[in-house]
């Protein structure tokens, strides 16, 4: 089988050191969960994410949370879903409001349909992955390093 070189929207490096590609890319969550550990972001607050993927509709962002820390209330910048690849967390939708709570553990997906409120604890060390509705933008907060605070 002949392999042909890729077509790219984007040839410039991220944090790790890779090429961001805009067509075609694969990734080892293991390998992006153990670097995300053993960065000072997750070992000074707790938590670190890495965004895998960016392009005007579609975000994918790898987030690790230290057992209980949280991600404090903050809305939702679209649409998306939290896929748990390890360990346990609290997600809580609207704290101060209809104050709905789940929990979640690996390999259960959840589906927020709207931006809202909502807060994130660890139970256990976690990681999770996160698709998120970009569409027309609306997640340029996270890519504006918006700091979120730990307990």
């Amino acid at each position: 089988m002949e392999t042909t070189e890729m077509e790219t929207t984007e040839n410039r490096p991220d944090r790790t050191g890779r090429l961001l590609h805009g067509v075609l890319e694969t990734f080892n969550l293991d390998q992006v969960i153990d670097w995300l550990h053993n960065e000072a972001e997750y070992r000074d607050k707790g938590h670190n994410a890495l965004v895998l993927t960016k392009d005007a509709t579609l975000r994918t962002v790898v987030v690790c949370i230290g057992k209980d820390h949280r991600l404090h209330e903050h809305h939702a910048p679209g649409p998306f879903t939290l896929t748990m690849l390890r360990g346990r967390i609290r997600f809580v939708l609207e704290p101060h409001g209809e104050n709905i709570a789940t929990e979640l553990g690996q390999g259960q997906l959840l589906v927020l349909e709207e931006p809202r409120l909502h807060e994130v604890v660890a139970l256990e060390e976690s990681t999770f992955l996160l698709t998120i509705d970009n569409f027309n933008g609306r997640a340029n907060k996270i890519s504006q390093g918006e700091d979120i605070t730990v307990a």
